[in-house]
């Protein structure tokens, strides 16, 4: 099978990845690979990130979960 344009997987430092999408900063992306919203590998001391994860977790966010979720012990009144 031959190795196209679509087959090929990029992996993204948190530096290449905050400079390839505007707004996002080094430290939202580091923020989101240690809450596991944005899934990464750890290799060595860098994280990872796919390039296709990247752009479909940024773009399609997946809907949050119990709005009502108490942070601290404190519950938010709706």
């Amino acid at each position: 099978m031959e190795n196209t344009s679509h087959d090929t997987i990029k992996m993204l430092t948190i530096k290449e990845a905050a400079g390839l999408i505007p707004g996002l900063t080094e430290f939202r992306i580091r923020q989101l690979c240690l809450s596991g919203t944005l899934p990464c590998v750890k290799a060595g001391r860098k994280y990872l990130i796919c390039n296709q994860v990247l752009y479909n977790t940024i773009c399609n966010p997946a809907p949050q979960q119990q709005r009502n979720k108490a942070v601290n012990g404190i519950t938010p009144i709706d």
